[in-house]
């Protein structure tokens, strides 16, 4: 198989995005298990072209945590559930490590990022389109996605593109980072329209996680360009300002109490973490083994039609109960070495850094890295970590 059918893999999210829209007119198409396959797939052909290898710390222990999740169906066993959850969430939680990971750390033309963002920027711009007219297969797609019924005046409260909320949110947090890298190569010369679609549908979505992640991205975009980058940082200040005011001016004119509702839900954070905190440590006292975990899946989604035992919206805690505190503390080594890597090369490796951080905060009180949405750019941003590695001289051109 040639090696530029690797290249291919850059095309995910493009090929993802078109099996959702094509669901909302051919209700037969499952996404997961389209996703799925798309990744096995993947999985193939980088096995075929002998892209896996262990090379440095981080590899090993990305190795070990992967062998890990599939050793945890031995605890899962004993839970009593169908084997289809732990499936589910391994295609969830694990797929996406196995081929985005690896690929990430050999893609040396990475335009992975660029063709990610502009899927997502036209998945938006047709979102818009599905948000104001709301068309019944739209509407019936979505309650599948996000349970929320058919009602035209529940799609009124949240944006929600077609790819469901929490995923639209975290995306379109991410897209404005990815713009920003955008703006940064082609200094200030592209990339504007894109900050703006991403920055408005992360506002719209209303959703807590996204929205500190997103302003953290502006944070992180800022101190960038005015501490470590030579660039037009007064053009970043003044877009900014455009975007934002143009926006606060067209939404406060049809809906005055738009901004009111808009930093009520910032401010809530508290509130958040209270409404979760019961589940977590009921979830927690219910492990049965706490140093090894009850294995993938156990507290998910997956397992709520099974069990009262669960822990929604919290990766942490539920990796916990779920891997132990020995599954745990392998993840956190792998994001800790990936930061340490990536840290000392930061002109290079921001993109990478804000990815894993925004999707590690946003993790604190949701389930974002088991969303097979998310975790391809997540785990793809970490393998890109690992090219950092001084132990990692090799370079491979994708």
């Amino acid at each position: 198989m040639s090696r530029s059918k690797l290249r291919l893999v850059n095309f995910y999210y493009l090929f993802t995005i078109i099996i959702y829209f094509s669901g909302i007119y051919f209700p037969f198409i499952r996404v997961g298990v389209s996703m799925s396959l798309l990744m096995i797939i993947g999985i193939i052909i980088l096995y075929i072209n002998k892209s896996f290898s262990l090379k440095n710390q981080l590899d090993i222990l990305v190795f070990l945590y992967i062998i890990y999740n599939i050793f945890s169906f031995v605890f899962f066993t004993f839970s009593g559930l169908p084997m289809s959850v732990f499936i589910k969430e391994f295609s969830n939680s694990i797929l996406p490590i196995i081929i985005f990971y690896f690929f990430g750390k050999i893609n040396d033309y990475n335009s992975f990022y660029k063709i990610t963002l502009y899927s997502l920027v036209v998945c938006f711009i047709i979102g818009f389109y599905f948000q104001f007219t709301v068309p019944s297969n739209y509407a019936i797609f979505m309650n599948k996605i996000d349970s929320i019924g058919t009602d035209p005046a529940h799609f009124k409260v949240n944006y929600r593109s077609f790819l469901g909320l929490t995923a639209t949110g975290s995306l379109s947090a991410l897209g404005v980072l990815l713009s920003f890298g955008i703006l940064q190569k082609s200094k200030f010369k592209k990339g504007k329209i894109m900050l703006s679609i991403c920055f408005i549908a992360l506002i719209l979505t209303f959703r807590r996680a996204a929205l500190y992640t997103g302003f953290f991205a502006l944070l992180w975009i800022n101190y960038l360009l005015f501490f470590k980058f030579k660039g037009a940082k007064f053009k970043l200040l003044l877009l900014e300002f455009l975007i934002f005011f143009s926006f606060m001016y067209y939404f406060l004119d049809s809906n005055p109490e738009f901004l009111d509702d808009l930093l009520e839900r910032f401010s809530s954070l508290s509130s958040a973490v209270d409404e979760r905190s019961d589940s977590w440590f009921n979830g927690l006292s219910n492990t049965q083994n706490l140093l090894f975990g009850d294995g993938l899946g156990r507290y998910g989604h997956k397992a709520v039609e099974y069990s009262k035992l669960y822990i929604p919206d919290g990766n942490y805690f539920r990796m916990i109960g779920e891997l132990g505190i020995f599954g745990f503390l392998l993840f956190i080594f792998i994001i800790f070495t990936s930061i340490y890597n990536a840290l000392p090369k930061l002109k290079e490796s921001y993109i990478e850094l804000g990815v894993v951080i925004m999707v590690c905060m946003q993790a604190v009180g949701s389930d974002i890295i088991s969303f097979q949405l998310v975790a391809p750019i997540f785990w793809y941003s970490i393998g890109r970590c690992s090219r950092y590695s001084s132990l990692n001289k090799k370079k491979v051109l994708v």
